[in-house]
């Protein structure tokens, strides 16, 4: 009879946690509190060691700014023709 009312407690618990994690999420969808914000401005992927790799984005619309996590990816020097190695050829 207690694993029946631990189990329901925990069901409980799980469904108010996720149902928390979707109303924060669909804040920041809609630009959050003061209505939706539609014309948003984003800059480059800026990493956050050397020049390829996971780093971050800031998106600015009116006075609200937002920073999201991004990923550059270390090939991308290969499309201008960036060769390998230091040495002459």
């Amino acid at each position: 009879m207690q694993l029946r009312g631990f189990l329901l407690l925990a069901l409980l618990a799980l469904l108010a946690l996720t149902s928390a994690v979707a109303k924060k999420k669909d804040k920041v969808k809609k630009g959050g509190p003061g209505g939706e914000c539609t014309e948003w401005t984003w800059g480059p992927c800026t990493p956050s060691s050397k020049d390829c790799g996971v780093g971050f984005r800031e998106g600015t619309c009116g006075a609200q700014t937002q920073r999201i996590r991004c990923r550059l990816p270390c090939s991308w020097k290969k499309e201008f023709g960036a060769k390998k190695g230091k040495g002459k050829d």
